[in-house]
């Protein structure tokens, strides 16, 4: 034990001491790091001593600038703060003035009795009623919206609870309670939430609307179930919409039938679309099924027989969806409307956008795929480009306010149904509102279309971690709501103010209503008035649908709509009210939208204007020179997604892109009325409607023509290109030579446009070598170069235009030029070499002569004979787009003296019969941009394929690889195609990279167009990838300077980059005799197979084709002397 005891403390004291050792250890490092850090610190101090006079003397320099700017500064921000304080103490003086008026003075008393209304209302509650299921679903969110407002919510009668397990039948869930004889009274807004109109006994009678008065709100707009909620009625009114002329051009949702009654007429309409159209068969009740049919498939067409007796809805199925990642969407729109005739309705800036599965899964959204409208406006933007976007966005209102617009005369007809005799004041609905959902889908060309309707849209909460945001957005808009609804806001001022300085010739009942005024406002019309300015203050998310600053683009359809209404349908049970006369006998009457909407509109563009010139002066008297007013102004419209919606397209101010008068001819149908371009272009013969082909011809400097043209019929369309193609005008690239631009005219009546004729222009536009003389040789000529134009300097620094090269006649240079050294790469940096009799006259220079000379050397010429040798026994894979495949045609004509076969190709092509079968040539076309992102072949596989039609493949020069395109190209292209050789054993075979080249710079619909910062950046990425290719083996040929120098110089193709074109070459057959006529057409349809004299007549008597342009020449042949130079 005693020896235990004495082990333990030895081993004790033998740890305390290394624990002390270590401890003194750290100690002295430490010491050593703080010596170290603080000899640093001090000389790190003695430096900045030894500049610290220089430092200052350039401070007080900057300072002395710095006070220079700051003083101008100042002296700005008085003039401009002086300017502001005149312009306010203006505005007070008017209103002064104003609050002096007849006009203000009755709208303020007017306001005040509305307000006092409101205020001495004898409850501030919300009365519920409806069905249980819908109840439970959307009232927590309006129950928390009207609370924050400090509003009661009644509970309804009937549990509201539901546990999950609700199993009441339809009639279980009807009436909550026995609704008494006075439902009128006893609250301020009546939430219905039901799958009805509401005036019934589930919510509040019919006779009851009429006993509102004007404090009181029903979210609920009578007949609106009948007119837009239920897909049959939707249909009914859309096709009735069709009739009226202004939406026979406008396309706001797809065409349909009501089943089983138009079964008969669907099948006609079918029948005569053929076998590509799809139809979208949905069940009317609520969430029913959804099944994409097509009448020529057997299978299909008994599942239709079954709609011969079964209620349904069919809609032609989108033609083009827009796919984004490959999947289908539907845009979910919160629209408000709060007023009926005259119109009011609102956007709510947080839409949802629903990710669905295709058509052969019914539409189902996919779980947990939903974007914030914001992110698709991103997306737009992205991919589309911003204008795109805008426009997109724009044109997804324009359709909603379209759809509301023609419902609109449905919706007063069912109000007729209010009154009790036909001498009675007609129905407004001014007490009613309603939050609608409208689902929106866009085509491939961001077109919208509205599929539906939702009177009762879904606003149930989902607390999990996908569903958060969904309900964040349904609150907000239930909450926004509710704000326009109960706001307060005293706005007598604003509007007396718009109306004592517009100048309109309208007048007010019982103030300055005269009998030569355009109309006298009632006092239910100035209750829309000050409704309208009192909730767009008060609208926080939501845009102005209608009325809003450009309200003005709906005058033609809403005077379409009222002779419609006058003509077509003359309904007995509503009594007329006057449309023309100024003065209205009764004050409570009330005009329509169309009546109004001069006025509105300029109400509403006044009120934009002083809005938006307060804010800005408010950013300059109290931000002023911090850059934030711009800012704010900015944000104030990019707060919002839906920003200057209705904003009208510059283009539509010039008269020369209106539209003439139209003629209700049945016989003009296929006619066209002009066809037009800018720059103006001369027809041959004259345009005449009776022709459908014309010849034109441009000088060389015309690449770009805008084009648009005009049906003679009201029923047609003039479209470009195809009959789903553009009717407004649109910019068309016009290459060397000849070009074809279409002009379709089309019925726009029927669900798919007929093509009822068609009319050609061909433009010829010269070549820049057409109208030369011939060169003499022997002259003096001067030489010039050509690196890039100036109106394209894709090379900073470098000169631009034709320039003089001083001390050097042409003939000399043509004399040297074969003593120049053989080019070591296809990338020596290089000009263009043309003669001319003076540089600075274009005209006088001989383009044919012209050549691209490397610096310091020449491309070796390959003659056709070595060229057979070269490539005996060689197959040569092309794998790139339309410039590749440019190069192969060239080398496979000078290869075979002629080219017998051509095809433009997208896919693979194989060609085994060159140079006596001793070469083949293959082509696979990359990338596929028609098809969307999740079809399209990636490079690797894309190779694989072209590999896989080529084998058999030897691994050595005998095989050789030819990769190349416009702007797709990239390193890391480059690096996949190492991987894959390596993979199939083809390491060792030649490698050709042909680089980028010039494109992409005429601003042309569906292409993008590329600024000359973009250009810059795709010479700068070009120039890496031919470092790149170099550096792992790859043997190059530089096309882009040499075409970017000449970039006009293009032959065909919307992206202005093809500097080729393959012609047909028709054979000249000698007819001098019936037997010589048979003999050669003998020949021509059976060549001889042998002798090589048979051959060549075979030859100069079959058609074949030849490929045109300098440009591809000069760079095919580089790559040819790549192959096969020395």
């Amino acid at each position: 034990m005693r020896f235990l005891r004495y082990k333990l403390s030895r081993l004790c004291r033998s740890r305390i001491v290394s624990i002390l050792v270590s401890a003194l250890g750290l100690a002295c490092f430490s010491l050593y790091l703080t010596y170290q850090s603080n000899s640093m610190m001090l000389l790190k101090s003695l430096s900045s001593s030894e500049t610290m006079d220089e430092t200052l003397e350039r401070t007080l320099k900057l300072d002395g600038r710095a006070s220079v700017r700051s003083k101008n500064i100042l002296e700005e921000e008085v003039r401009l703060k002086d300017d502001i304080m005149k312009k306010r103490k203006s505005r007070q003086k008017e209103d002064i003035m104003i609050e002096e008026s007849p006009i203000y003075k009755h709208l303020i008393q007017l306001e005040s009795m509305l307000m006092e209304q409101i205020k001495t209302a004898k409850s501030r509650s919300i009365e519920v009623r409806g069905q249980t299921d819908v109840i439970n679903r959307d009232l927590p969110l309006y129950e928390k919206a009207f609370t924050k407002q400090g509003f009661i919510v009644r509970q309804p009668s009937i549990d509201r609870v539901d546990d999950g397990n609700n199993t009441l039948t339809a009639q279980e869930r009807g009436p909550l309670q026995v609704v008494s004889s006075t439902d009128w009274e006893g609250w301020m807004v009546l939430l219905c939430l039901a799958f009805t109109d509401g005036d019934s006994v589930e919510c509040l009678e019919r006779t009851s609307f009429t006993k509102l008065h004007s404090g009181q709100k029903i979210n609920r707009i009578p007949g609106l179930r009948n007119v837009l909620w239920k897909k049959d009625g939707f249909c009914y009114t859309m096709n009735h919409a069709r009739k009226i002329p202004m939406m026979k051009q406008s396309h706001i949702t797809p065409a349909c039938w009501v089943m089983p009654s138009q079964y008969d007429q669907f099948l006609g309409v079918a029948d005569a679309l053929g076998d590509e159209v799809q139809w979208v068969f949905k069940s009317t009740s609520p969430g029913g099924n959804i099944q994409v049919l097509q009448p020529s498939k057997d299978r299909d067409y008994s599942k239709i027989r079954e709609f011969r007796y079964k209620k349904a809805v069919v809609q032609q199925y989108f033609p083009n969806p827009l796919l984004v990642f490959g999947m289908p969407i539907n845009i979910r729109a919160y629209v408000l409307v709060t007023s009926i005739n005259p119109l009011r309705a609102y956007i709510h800036s947080e839409g949802l956008v629903h990710f669905r599965h295709d058509y052969q899964r019914g539409f189902k959204k996919i779980p947990n795929r939903t974007w914030y409208l914001a992110q698709f406006k991103h997306y737009l933007k992205y991919n589309f480009g911003y204008d795109a976007a805008e426009i997109a966005f724009q044109n997804l209102a324009t359709v909603i306010v379209e759809t509301l617009l023609v419902a609109e005369s449905s919706l007063v007809s069912h109000f007729g149904r209010f009154a009790k005799q036909p001498w009675d004041e007609h129905y407004r609905c001014k007490n009613c509102f309603q939050l609608l959902g409208f689902d929106i889908i866009f085509n491939s060309t961001l077109h919208p279309m509205v599929v539906e309707v939702n009177g009762q849209p879904h606003l149930h909460t989902n607390q999990d971690t996908n569903g958060w945001a969904s309900t964040t957005i349904k609150q907000n808009a239930v909450d926004d709501a509710v704000s326009i609804l109960l706001s307060q806001t005293l706005v007598a001022k604003d509007v007396a103010h718009a109306l004592e300085h517009l100048h309109l010739n309208v007048g007010i009942l019982g103030v300055n209503c005269h009998a030569n005024n355009q109309m006298c406002l009632t006092r239910e019309d100035l209750e829309y008035l000050l409704a309208t300015r009192r909730e767009t203050l008060n609208k926080g998310s939501y845009q102005q649908l209608y009325p809003s600053y450009s309200s003005l683009k709906y005058n033609s359809l809403l005077r379409d709509v009222q002779r419609y209404l006058s003509s077509r349908l003359q309904l007995d049970d509503i009594p007329l009210y006057n449309h023309q006369g100024a003065l209205f006998t009764s004050p409570t009457s009330r005009h329509s939208t169309a009546e109004l909407q001069n006025v509105v509109a300029n109400l509403e563009q006044h009120y934009w204007g002083r809005d938006r010139q307060s804010l800005a002066e408010d950013d300059i008297q109290n931000n002023f020179g911090n850059g934030t007013g711009q800012q704010r102004l900015m944000a104030r419209s990019n707060e919002v997604l839906i920003s200057n919606v209705f904003e009208i397209d510059p283009m539509h101010k010039d008269p020369r892109y209106h539209r003439p008068r139209c003629s209700d001819d049945p016989t003009t149908l296929s006619e066209l009325l002009d066809f037009r371009t800018d720059p103006t272009i001369i027809l041959s013969p004259t345009f005449d409607p009776k022709v459908t082909e014309y010849k034109a011809m441009v000088p060389h400097d015309v690449t770009l023509i805008k084009v648009w043209g005009f049906a003679r019929s009201c029923d047609s369309e003039a479209r470009v290109e195809d009959r789903y193609g553009i009717s407004r005008p649109t910019n068309y690239t016009l290459g060397i030579g000849e070009n074809r631009i279409n002009m379709l005219v089309v019925d726009i009546t029927h669900s798919e446009p007929w093509v009822m004729n068609t009319y050609t222009v061909t433009v010829y536009r010269k070549s820049i070598m057409e109208d030369e003389l011939a060169f003499v040789g022997n002259k003096n000529h001067q030489v010039c170069s050509l690196v890039q134009e100036c109106n394209l300097q894709f090379i900073p620094g470098s000169s631009c235009g034709l320039n003089l090269v001083p001390s050097l006649s042409w003939e000399d240079y043509v004399k040297s030029y074969k003593n120049l050294p053989q080019c070591k790469s296809g990338d020596i940096q290089g000009k263009w070499l043309v003669p001319c009799h003076r540089c600075i006259d274009r005209t006088s220079c001989y383009w044919k002569e012209a050549k691209w000379q490397p610096q310091g050397c020449r491309h070796q010429t390959i003659k056709p004979l070595d060229l057979q040798q070269c490539l005996a026994g060689k197959k040569i894979l092309f794998i790139g787009d339309s410039t590749n495949r440019g190069i192969m045609y060239y080398l496979m004509e000078k290869l075979n003296g002629t080219l017998t076969e051509w095809d433009k190709t997208h896919d693979i092509k194989v060609y085994k019969n060159l140079n006596n079968n001793q070469t083949t040539v293959s082509f696979a076309y990359y990338p596929q941009f028609w098809l969307t992102a999740s079809d399209r072949p990636v490079f690797d596989k894309a190779l694989y394929q072209l590999i896989r039609q080529s084998v058999p493949l030897e691994n050595n020069e005998n095989t050789v690889l030819v990769v190349g395109g416009v702007h797709w190209l990239a390193t890391h292209h480059m690096k996949v195609l190492q991987q894959s050789l390596v993979r199939e054993g083809l390491s060792d075979i030649r490698r050709v990279m042909k680089s980028l080249g010039a494109g992409f710079h005429q601003p042309v619909d569906g292409i993008h167009c590329l600024s000359l910062q973009e250009q810059r950046k795709v010479f700068h990425h070009n120039q890496g990838i031919l470092n790149y290719a170099k550096g792992v083996g790859f043997d190059v040929v530089d096309t882009f300077n040499i075409t970017m120098a000449r970039y006009r110089e293009f032959l065909q193709g919307k992206c202005a980059c093809h500097f080729h074109r393959v012609t047909e070459v028709i054979p000249k057959v000698n007819t001098t005799s019936s037997s010589n006529t048979l003999e050669a057409l003998w020949q021509y349809l059976h060549p001889s197979p042998q002798g090589a004299i048979n051959k060549t007549l075979d030859q100069q008597q079959r058609a074949h084709f030849h490929v045109t342009g300098e440009i591809n020449a000069i760079y095919s042949e580089i790559l040819i002397s790549r192959i096969c130079g020395v």
